[in-house]
């Protein structure tokens, strides 16, 4: 049976956390991702257990940047640490610039590969599964991007968003089934109209049964992220519609 959890994406980084957790219960949702809050911000494991009231912890979400350092690798071993305090099966990264001028060169790729592995071999040992994104804008975008950087690491996975690579052109169920072994979670969300909408309404042509069909014909049991980045109507609404859409395929949130 699939696990999925609702992104705090839309609520912002520095939201009330505390009224976006209802928000997501409400809607009916029981785990979530925590993307882009900064550990001080999100405070104690306790504190944090509180202020999500029941709503399990299913990830945690970051991001990169090229070049690298150490004082960044410090920062990401500190959240990996963190997911591993907090239950969290896996740690999100997405990043790394992307020029429009060009295709990322092989060094970026593998500067970007590096800090990445290094993250995910020290997760490894804390029970967490480090998981770059490959996102439009960003270093990795295509399949010859995530194969350069697949081939540089090992125990780094990755979170595929159906979204992203639709919109490189690509097609989500022959990367879910490419890169089976190597997908630590999964990201979904919709797009229409220059914009991410809520699951069933975009105009990309993202066939969510038949990847929810991939998904259990896999046996995949890590979790599916519901990632709204953004929506026309308000979040708790965005969250709302999504479950029911989910609901309405036959799936149990």
């Amino acid at each position: 049976m699939l696990r999925f959890a609702y992104d705090t994406i839309n609520w912002g980084e520095t939201c009330d956390l505390a009224a976006a957790c209802a928000e997501i219960r409400e809607a009916g949702w029981k785990a979530v991702e925590l993307f882009g809050h900064s550990l001080d911000w999100l405070g104690t494991p306790a504190h944090l257990k509180k202020v999500m009231d029941g709503l399990t912890p299913a990830t945690l979400f970051g991001s990169v940047a090229l070049p690298t350092d150490e004082q960044q690798r410090q920062i990401h071993l500190r959240r990996v640490e963190y997911a591993a305090e907090i239950g969290a099966e896996a740690y999100g990264l997405v990043g790394g610039g992307r020029l429009r001028t060009r295709p990322p060169a092989a060094a970026e790729i593998g500067e970007l590969a590096g800090l990445c592995e290094d993250l995910a071999r020290y997760g490894a040992a804390l029970g967490v599964a480090v998981a770059y994104h490959p996102h439009t804008g960003c270093t990795v975008e295509t399949e010859a991007e995530i194969d350069a950087l697949m081939n540089q690491t090992q125990a780094l996975t990755l979170c595929l968003d159906v979204s992203h690579i639709a919109l490189v052109g690509e097609d989500p169920l022959a990367h879910l089934r490419k890169y089976r072994a190597r997908t630590g979670y999964i990201h979904l969300k919709d797009w229409a109209d220059g914009s991410f909408t809520e699951m069933g309404r975009g105009k990309i042509g993202i066939d969510f049964p038949a990847i929810l069909r991939e998904l259990e014909q896999q046996q995949f049991s890590h979790w599916v992220v519901v990632e709204q980045s953004r929506s026309e109507v308000s979040p708790a609404r965005s969250a709302q519609v999504n479950a029911d859409y989910l609901r309405s395929i036959g799936y149990s949130i």
